[in-house]
C-alpha cells in the first residue's frame, strides 16, 4: 500500500505547495516501478474529477486515496484491457500534472521534437475613424485625443476610453484587432470592460450616444458590461446579437467555427439569431448553429469557457481537433493531421497559457499515441 506521506506529497504537488525535496522524492518514487505511475494517474484522475483543489480541502483525501488503491488492485487483474481503454480516451491526468510543474517536465523534454515557439502576448492594432493605425502592446505609451473622448493605454487596464461628455450627433467608430498569438483588454467609454482573445476584432463607438450601446465582434471576447438600464448593451456578431443591461458573459464567434456560443457568468442576456431568441441565466450557454441558425440552450461549467481570460487553458473531454484550433490561434501555428482519426482523441486538464508550444506538445505526446513534427509554423500530427 502506498505510504500516507507519499499521498500527502502528491496532493501538495497538485496544489502547487510541495517543497523541492518532496517533489524529488515523488519523482524517485515514480521511477521505482510502473505500478507507481498507475497509482499516481489514479490519484490525479480523482483529483481533477472534483475540478479544483479547494473542494478537496473539505474532504478526507487520505480515505479517497485508499479507495483509489483498492480499486487499482482490483483492476490489475484486467490491466491490459483497462489500460487500452484509458489510452483511447486520453484522459490521463499525469500529463496535466506535468504541465503544471515545469521543473519536472524539463528533464524529459527532447529538444529536437519541436522548436521553441513562445506563448501569445499582449498586443493589438487600433484603427481610428480616420484610418490611422496605432500599434498597442504591454508597455506602449499611448494617449490619443479623439475630441469626444481620450484614449489612453494603461499598463494594467489596457486601452481605456474616457468620455469628455461632449454632445455629438454622429458616432465615430474605432476598431481594435488582436492578431494570432495575442490578447488584449480594454475599457469602453461607458466603463464596460472587454477582454479580447487571439484573432479577434471589435468595432465600437469612441463615445456612446443615442438609446443603445452597440458593438460588433468577430472572434472571442469576455464582457463585463456597466449597468445602464436606460441604454441596453448589444453585442453583434456575424450570426447573432446579444442584448444585456449589465452583466458578465463570454461570446465565441469565430466565423470559421461551426457555432457561435454565448456563455453567461452573471446577470441575464437575451440572444437573437435569425427569427429566434433565447434568454439565459448564469451557468447557461446558448449555442447557435452558424449555418441553420438553430439555437440550443444548455447548462455548462462556465469555467471551461472563460478560463482563457484568466490565462488558462481549461478543457474537459476536448477533442485534439478542437484543442489544436485553440493552440493554433494562441501560438500562431497551423496544425495538419497526417492521420485524421487522431483528431477524435480527447483530453482533460487545466494548463497555464504562458507555457511554450514545446511544453504543450510534449504534454499531448505523453498522454496519447500521437507524435508531432514542427517545421516553421506548421505542426504535423501523426498517430504513433
Amino acid at each position: 500500500m502506498i505510504e500516507e506521506k507519499m499521498i500527502e506529497w502528491i496532493y501538495a504537488i497538485l496544489q502547487g505547495k510541495a517543497t523541492l525535496d518532496q517533489e524529488m522524492a515523488v519523482r524517485r518514487w515514480l521511477k521505482e516501478k510502473p505500478e507507481n505511475i498507475r497509482i499516481f494517474q489514479d490519484i490525479c484522475r480523482d483529483y481533477y474529477r472534483v475540478n479544483y483543489a479547494g473542494k478537496w480541502e473539505k474532504g478526507n483525501y487520505l480515505k479517497a486515496m485508499e479507495r483509489v488503491c483498492r480499486h487499482l488492485r482490483f483492476k490489475a487483474r484486467r490491466r491490459r484491457l483497462w489500460w487500452g481503454s484509458v489510452a483511447a480516451m486520453v484522459t490521463v491526468c499525469l500529463g496535466t500534472w506535468f504541465l503544471l510543474r515545469t521543473a519536472w517536465l524539463a528533464e524529459s523534454v527532447v529538444p529536437s521534437v519541436v522548436q521553441e515557439i513562445p506563448a501569445g502576448k499582449v498586443c493589438a492594432m487600433l484603427t481610428l475613424a480616420d484610418g490611422t493605425r496605432v500599434e498597442l502592446g504591454a508597455s506602449a505609451n499611448v494617449s490619443i485625443d479623439l475630441e469626444t473622448a481620450l484614449a489612453e493605454q494603461d499598463t494594467l487596464a489596457g486601452l481605456v476610453y474616457r468620455s469628455k461628455k461632449t454632445a455629438m450627433s454622429l458616432e465615430e467608430y474605432n476598431v481594435l484587432a488582436v492578431p494570432r498569438a495575442g490578447e488584449y483588454v480594454m475599457t469602453l467609454s461607458d466603463g464596460s470592460r472587454v477582454w479580447l482573445n487571439s484573432e479577434t476584432e471589435l468595432k465600437y463607438p469612441v463615445s456612446f450616444c443615442g438609446k443603445k450601446r452597440e458593438v460588433w465582434l468577430s472572434g472571442e471576447a469576455y464582457f463585463e458590461v456597466a449597468k445602464d438600464t436606460a441604454h441596453p448593451f448589444i453585442v453583434h456578431t456575424p450570426k447573432t446579437q446579444t442584448l444585456v443591461l449589465g452583466t458578465s458573459f463570454n461570446v465565441m464567434a469565430y466565423q470559421e467555427e461551426k457555432e457561435t456560443q454565448v456563455t453567461l457568468v452573471e446577470g441575464a442576456v437575451e440572444v437573437q439569431a435569425g427569427m429566434g431568441d433565447c434568454r439565459i441565466l448564469p451557468g447557461y450557454q446558448v449555442q447557435v448553429d452558424n449555418q441553420s441558425l438553430a439555437m440550443e440552450r444548455k447548462q455548462v461549467n462556465v469555467d471551461y469557457y472563460v478560463s482563457w481570460k484568466e490565462g488558462m487553458f481549461d478543457f474537459d473531454g476536448m477533442t485534439l481537433d478542437d484543442l489544436c484550433v485553440k493552440l493554433s490561434r494562441w501560438y500562431n501555428v497551423d496544425f495538419f493531421f497526417a492521420n485524421p482519426e487522431a483528431g477524435a482523441k480527447r483530453f482533460t486538464g487545466a494548463v497555464k497559457r504562458n507555457n511554450t508550444l514545446q511544453f504543450m506538445l510534449d504534454f499531448i505526446e505523453k498522454t496519447s499515441n500521437v507524435r508531432f513534427e514542427v517545421k516553421g509554423k506548421t505542426v504535423t500530427v501523426y498517430n504513433q
